[in-house]
């Protein structure tokens, strides 16, 4: 197994060694097996080695590499290389292996190549944005949003975005580094029943936006489970409206807070308690 390693690495320092193949000489020195001397060969082309070194009388025999195996360079390989392995399901090839040159193999768009494996683009979480997008040789940069920005999604390519300006007299919820800042005309704790569906509407709004990722799909179950709507036939929109708004027209808020604390969506909860109510 050792000679094997010793056999391999002398093959790769005579196909790529700057002082050999890569040189501009095209000859090599040999010894003679037969007189014992010292004499200059021809080097083999790229795509061939060495079948028979030369001798006082004859020149060097070169063969053509076979199947899956290159040389790139002229050389005095008594062998030819082998070609790397086919590219993994995350590489394309960028080059087939041929005689003269190696397959090259290149990450997958989405994928980054680190220490000869191609790993997925890291995606910047809720609160960070992509500062340098990933290419096939680098990963993706990410960079906590500034004040004033946010990005509320788990992206490889979204970036913080500025908070939206609140027009004059409307209810403002500020932003963070995770959600944009919600404006909302909606006026707390008036009686008028127009003011009411207003902010019925509002709060449904502001679950749709601020509702993580990983809790819409608890919320949307508790919600078919509390209005007895089969799976699939009522969007979220949908199913809160039936929650929320009586037959004669009239709106109630309070099954709606009751469904978010079941679902355990605490931070909607609050908010709607704080201002729309």
């Amino acid at each position: 197994m050792f000679m094997w390693y010793v056999s391999l690495s002398l093959a790769a320092v005579l196909l790529t060694g700057p002082s050999s193949c890569q040189s501009a000489d095209p000859t090599y020195l040999w010894r003679d097996a037969q007189t014992g001397e010292d004499i200059t060969c021809n080097k083999c082309p790229p795509g061939k080695f060495v079948g028979a070194h030369c001798t006082k009388d004859t020149a060097t025999q070169c063969l053509e590499c076979g199947q899956g195996h290159y040389t790139e360079f002229s050389n005095y390989l008594e062998e030819c290389l082998m070609c790397d392995y086919s590219c993994t399901e995350v590489q394309e090839e960028k080059r087939a292996c041929a005689p003269t040159h190696n397959r090259q193999c290149i990450c997958m768009e989405g994928y980054y190549a680190m220490y000869d494996f191609c790993l997925k683009h890291t995606a910047c979480p809720a609160g960070e944005g992509v500062k340098a997008n990933g290419t096939r040789e680098y990963n993706v940069e990410c960079e906590p949003c500034k004040e004033g920005t946010f990005n509320n999604e788990s992206s490889t390519t979204a970036t913080c975005k500025p908070h939206l300006r609140c027009q004059n007299h409307q209810a403002t919820i500020p932003g963070n580094s995770v959600h944009n800042t919600f404006c909302t005309p909606c006026k707390a704790n008036s009686t008028e029943p127009h003011d009411k569906k207003v902010c019925a509407e509002e709060a449904m709004r502001l679950v749709l936006e601020r509702v993580p990722a990983g809790k819409l799909g608890r919320l949307k179950k508790v919600l078919r489970s509390v209005t007895r709507t089969p799976a699939q036939s009522k969007t979220m929109q949908e199913l809160m409206e039936v929650l929320v708004v009586k037959q004669d027209g009239s709106v109630d808020l309070q099954p709606l807070l009751k469904v978010l604390e079941r679902a355990r969506v605490y931070n909607c909860l609050d908010t709607i308690k704080d201002l729309l109510i």
